[in-house]
């Protein structure tokens, strides 16, 4: 107990002495947004190990050969690795995005396994299974966690014999976030028994149904374009895999039809995933409304959230934190933008996730 204490302590010494502050010209939670895609990644991770994980049919117990697409970056170092870390992206993201591709170096460099996982139909693990994620596919991420810890006990078992098994810990960014707070909560717990060792959400969404109010502001039409171009290509080239689309002139009408993101989960996401309505599947799909039931099943967890981030509101975290749950880390800054914290130490957030690992 002493040990964890004093971790404790050198995590709360290290957000009083790095207080997150922009970095010019990176001010404003838009800039702080739109950062990583105006950047260029040169810097290639070496030991990528590409693996596939078996999942079944959406809304069905069969396996017809539909995968997971996953990464696995391993420190230089074995026998210092601390842990295992499993990383996922956000809307219409992938493992390609920058902001997900840097934390996971970041780790790797600091001693934990990452693991880099697309979701259903995202990226390049588009043709390996049909139809799309969403914000409570558990089901798929229940099964990939499950595969993997198998996977880590055939693969490293002297490695995890010696250390006395190693934690395996989850980073969510943006809606990746909601989407393991979901997994943990829907996992079917044995003998006191989580998904997570611990997990990080950074600018994650609690509730859906004001996340896609306030995407669609006014001034957020460029996001919404922009994130919507990205959701219909990969909707078209999921249908266009499947042998759908060509011949389907109403479905290329629909998916061109699409003005907003709340169109393309009431017309693709709910139905998909067996939710009766729009309203059925964001309020299913938010943590918010669940937390406090399951609460056991959650493991330890960090929240990061800015309150000018312009995609998700920052109320649901923010009336979080005003409830003493000792299993709750939560920072909330007054900048920072969604999924942004450019700082002049570089990127805060993915400092304090790696730093938070390393105090729990």
């Amino acid at each position: 107990m002493e040990k964890n204490n004093t971790k404790s302590s050198l995590f709360t010494d290290y957000l009083k002495n790095k207080p997150f502050l922009e970095v010019f010209p990176w001010i404003g939670g838009d800039l702080q947004t739109l950062r990583d895609t105006f950047v260029i990644d040169f810097d290639k991770s070496k030991k990528n190990k590409k693996i596939l994980f078996p999942i079944n049919k959406i809304l069905s117990e069969y396996f017809e050969c539909d995968y997971l697409l996953g990464f696995l970056e391993l420190p230089d170092k074995l026998n210092t690795l601390k842990g295992f870390v499993i990383v996922t992206h956000g809307l219409g993201g992938s493992t390609r995005r920058f902001g997900l591709r840097r934390i996971s170096r970041k780790l790797a460099k600091n001693g934990f396994g990452v693991l880099k996982l697309n979701l259903r139909g995202a990226g390049p693990a588009r043709y390996l299974a049909k139809g799309n994620y969403c914000a409570r596919c558990s089901s798929d991420v229940i099964s990939a966690i499950n595969y993997f810890k198998k996977l880590i006990n055939l693969e490293f078992k002297d490695l995890i014999n010696v250390k006395n098994n190693l934690p395996i810990y989850g980073v969510g960014l943006s809606l990746g976030g909601t989407i393991l707070l979901n997994a943990c909560l829907d996992y079917e717990e044995k003998n006191g028994e989580i998904l997570l060792d611990g997990l990080a959400c950074v600018s994650s969404p609690l509730d859906l149904s004001s996340c896609s109010l306030c995407i669609e502001k006014p001034r957020n039409s460029f996001y919404q374009k922009w994130l919507l171009h990205r959701l219909k290509n990969q909707l078209w080239d999921g249908f266009h895999d499947e042998g759908k689309i060509l011949n389907n002139e109403k479905l290329r009408k629909n998916i061109i039809g699409l003005k907003t993101i709340r169109e393309f989960d009431e017309k693709f996401t709910a139905p998909s995933w067996g939710f009766k309505s729009l309203e059925d599947y964001y309020i299913k799909s938010s943590p918010i409304f669940r937390i406090h039931k399951s609460i056991k099943k959650l493991p330890s967890t960090l929240f990061i959230h800015a309150k000018d981030d312009p995609w998700v509101p920052h109320k649901p975290t923010s009336v979080l934190s005003k409830e003493v749950i000792d299993k709750f880390t939560i920072l909330i800054t007054k900048k920072g933008g969604h999924n942004g914290f450019h700082s002049i130490y570089g990127c805060w957030s993915d400092e304090a996730v790696n730093n938070w690992f390393m105090s729990i």
